[in-house]
């Protein structure tokens, strides 16, 4: 019987399983797009997720037409609104445009490119061409398209005649 204890040494990028997946923002994102993708592709659903049940609160508790007309108005006019529509249009554009490649990349097999065995420091072989090129172009996407949601919000080209 050995009574050696074995050493199992972690890399700065691998805190762990129970760690991970506990808590997936201490997995440290050095030149791994992906794994930021995935952070942002949860923050964003979070931010969805609240915004539905808000919407679901405030519609609910309104029963004549009055009392929403008012209501209506008064979120209209509130610039803390704004910026709340401003916040919920990234997360939309941000989580459909990552959605629709996750659907490419884990439906379809776009760009996943031969199976290898890995080599220390590891760098997933999908994430070396076809890949990252896909995480940039959703990523300037979501950006261009949040300029132009934020533009049409706080200049008002969005709001509907009462």
């Amino acid at each position: 019987m050995s009574t050696r204890k074995s050493k199992v040494k972690l890399l700065k990028n691998m805190p762990g399983v129970v760690r991970a997946s506990i808590d997936p923002f201490l997995v440290r994102a050095t030149n791994n797009p992906e794994r930021i993708m995935f952070i942002l592709h949860r923050v964003t659903g979070v931010i969805i997720v609240l915004y539905l049940f808000l919407h679901i609160y405030v519609t609910s508790n309104t029963i004549d037409s009055a009392r929403w007309n008012s209501l209506m108005e008064q979120f209209g006019a509130s610039i803390v609104n704004k910026i709340g529509e401003f916040i919920v249009a990234g997360a939309v554009i941000f989580h459909g445009l990552n959605g629709i490649r996750l659907l490419l990349v884990e439906f379809f097999g776009v760009g996943i490119g031969k199976p290898e065995h890995p080599k220390p420091p590891y760098i997933a072989p999908s994430l070396r061409a076809a890949q990252r090129k896909a995480i940039y172009i959703v990523a300037v996407l979501s950006v261009v398209g949040w300029i132009i949601a934020g533009i049409l919000i706080f200049t008002g080209y969005l709001e509907l005649p009462l």
